[in-house]
C-alpha cells in the first residue's frame, strides 16, 4: 500500500510532509524487515549473529495449489503451513521488499538526501546476511528472495557503505557457488560491487590464493582463479577488456607454477568467460596461451589412454587370458580420478566453445583449428596405417582420442550419438563418471567439420555442418552453459 501510494502521489513540496513519509516509511520496512527476520535465531543469548533455523520454508504460493487440489490436501498443507508459518511469512516479506523497497527509497528520498536511507538499508540488510550466508536446501526460496533484493538494492551506488564488506566476504566464501537460479541475482551483485568500487576488480585480479584463510591449501588457486572468471563473467562485453594485460598476467603465472587439475579445470572454464565477455580483436595475445594450454591437455589425455591401454596388455600377458574389450555396461577397469575427469570434461568444453562460435566471430581460432578436428576423411585406409607407425604429427587431437577411447571401450552405440538436432555446443552436462561419457563428442567431432557431404560409414552420426546458424540461440546457450558451471549442489 505504501508503495502504491508513493507511485502515485506527486512529489511533496512541503519538507515537513517529506519528513513525515520518510519517517512512515522507516517504520513500515522496520515492520516488514521483523517479519523477514522471523525464521532466523539467535546463535546465543549473548549474541547478536542470527542464523536461519533448520526447517521447511514453504512460499504461499505452493501452499495455494495444494489447498486446490481437495479437502485432505487442503487440511495437511493447513497443518504444514502452521507448522512453519514463520518461514512462510519471511519468505513472502524478503519477496516483497525484493520487489519493491529500491524503487520505494528512491522516490521517498531526494536525490540530496540518499544518504538518510543508508541507516534503514543496513538494518534491513541485518536480517537479509543470515539468509545468503545459509547454502542449504531448505534455505533456497529465502535465499533466491535475498538475492533478489540484494541485487536491486546494489544497484544504487549510495547503498553501497551497507552492503559491500558482507558482498566481498560471501563472494570469498567456499560455499559461495553453492547456489540454484539465484546466480543471475549474483552477477548482477558482484557487477555492482566491481562496478561502484573503482579498484575492487584489479585488486580482485592481483589477489593472491595464500591470502584466502577460508580454504584448503590445495584449494585456494583453484578457488581464486574461479572467483576471478565469476568477475569477469558478471560484467558485459568488454567491460574488462583494459585489464587483459593484468588477466593475462594471472593466468601465466598459474601456469608457471604448476598445476592440479582442479586449477587446470577453472583455467579453461576462464577461458571460456573470456571468448564470451572479449571481442577478438582484444583476444590475440591469449589464444597462443590459450590453444597451447588445450593441446598439453588433450595430449594427457592421450597418454592417460596409452597408459590404460599397456597396463591392460601387460595384465593379459601375465594372466595369459583374454579379455573382452569392456562394453561400458558396468565400471571400466583403470578408470580415472575425479579430479581428472572434471579437468578433461573442462578442457573439451572450451574446444566446444570455441567450434561453436560462428568462424566470422572467432576468425583467429580458425588458423589452429585443423590441429584439433579433422576438415578431411580421417577414415581411409591411409590413416590407419599412418595411426599404427605412430605418424600422428598431423592427425587431429580428437581423431587420435577416438581412436584410443574405442580400444578401452569399445565402439558406442547409435543411442549415445549426438545429432544434428543437438546442435552446438555439444556439450551441456555438468559432469561425467567415465571417459566413455565423452566419446559422443569426439565422435561428432570428427564429422562435423568435415569437406564432405556425406558420411562414408552409413554407422557416422549424421553431419552437424559446423554451428554456422543461429548465431544468437547459440550465444544464449553458451551463457547458459557457462553459468550453469559456476554453480555446485546446495548442503543438504
Amino acid at each position: 500500500m505504501l508503495n502504491d501510494f508513493v507511485t502515485r502521489t506527486p512529489s511533496l513540496e512541503s519538507k515537513k510532509d517529506q519528513r513525515d513519509l520518510q519517517e512512515v516509511t522507516q517504520k513500515i520496512l522496520d515492520a516488514v524487515a521483523n517479519i523477514a527476520g522471523s525464521s532466523l535465531e539467535q546463535t546465543s543469548w549473548l549474541s547478536r549473529n542470527l542464523e536461519v533455523k533448520a526447517q521447511p520454508q514453504v512460499s504461499l504460493e505452493d501452499s495455494d495449489a495444494e489447498e486446490d487440489v481437495c479437502a485432505d490436501a487442503a487440511a495437511a498443507a493447513s497443518a504444514m503451513v502452521s507448522a512453519s508459518a514463520p518461514s512462510v511469512y519471511s519468505v513472502q516479506a524478503l519477496s516483497l521488499l525484493a520487489e519493491v523497497l529500491a524503487s520505494l527509497l528512491d522516490m521517498v528520498y531526494r536525490s540530496d538526501e540518499k544518504e538518510k536511507a543508508v541507516p534503514l538499508v543496513s538494518r534491513l540488510l541485518y536480517y537479509v546476511f543470515p539468509y545468503l550466508r545459509n547454502h542449504s536446501a531448505y534455505n533456497a526460496p529465502s535465499f533466491r528472495a535475498g538475492a533478489q533484493l540484494l541485487s536491486s538494492l546494489s544497484g544504487y551506488a549510495y547503498t553501497k557503505r551497507a552492503w559491500k564488506k558482507e558482498v566481498l566476504d560471501l563472494f570469498l566464501d567456499p560455499a559461495f557457488f553453492q547456489m540454484d537460479t539465484s546466480c543471475a541475482h549474483w552477477k548482477s551483485i558482484i557487477d555492482h560491487l566491481l562496478t561502484h568500487e573503482k579498484t575492487m576488480f584489479k585488486d580482485l585480479m592481483s589477489m593472491q590464493s595464500g591470502s584466502l584463510k577460508l580454504f584448503p591449501s590445495f584449494e585456494q588457486k583453484a578457488m581464486l582463479l574461479k572467483r576471478q572468471a565469476f568477475a569477469v563473467f558478471s560484467g558485459e562485453l568488454d567491460q574488462y577488456h583494459l585489464y587483459l594485460p593484468l588477466i593475462q598476467e594471472r593466468l601465466t603465472d598459474n601456469l608457471r607454477v604448476g598445476q592440479t587439475p582442479l586449477v587446470a579445470a577453472q583455467m579453461f572454464l576462464f577461458f571460456r568467460v573470456l571468448l564470451l565477455r572479449i571481442s577478438p580483436q582484444h583476444l590475440t595475445s591469449l589464444w597462443p596461451i590459450m590453444v597451447s594450454e588445450l593441446i598439453q591437455a588433450f595430449i594427457q589425455l592421450e597418454d592417460d589412454l596409452k597408459e590404460d591401454e599397456e597396463s591392460l596388455r601387460n595384465s593379459n600377458k601375465i594372466n595369459k587370458t583374454k579379455v573382452s574389450v569392456p562394453d561400458g555396461n558396468g565400471p571400466s577397469m583403470g578408470e580415472m580420478p575425479q579430479s581428472e575427469l572434471i579437468f578433461y570434461l573442462s578442457a573439451c568444453k572450451f574446444l566446444d566453445t570455441a567450434l561453436s562460435f560462428p568462424p566470422d566471430q572467432m576468425p583467429l581460432f580458425q588458423t589452429y583449428r585443423w590441429a584439433f578436428v579433422p576438415e578431411v576423411d580421417t577414415e581411409g585406409p591411409a590413416l590407419l596405417a599412418e595411426l599404427e607407425e605412430g605418424q600422428q604429427e598431423c592427425t587431429p587431437h580428437t581423431v587420435r582420442i577416438l581412436e584410443l577411447l574405442k580400444l578401452k571401450y569399445g565402439e558406442i552405440s547409435s543411442s549415445d550419438e549426438i545429432t544434428v538436432k543437438s546442435g552446438f555446443p555439444l556439450l551441456r552436462q555438468h559432469s561425467v563418471s567415465s571417459l566413455r561419457q565423452l566419446m559422443p563428442f569426439f565422435r561428432t567431432l570428427n564429422c562435423a567439420f568435415k569437406a564432405q557431404s556425406k558420411p562414408a560409414d552409413a554407422r557416422e552420426p549424421p553431419l552437424v555442418g559446423g554451428p554456422v546458424t543461429d548465431s544468437p540461440r547459440v550465444l544464449k546457450q553458451l551463457e547458459g552453459c557457462v553459468e550453469s558451471d559456476f554453480l555446485e549442489h546446495l548442503e543438504c
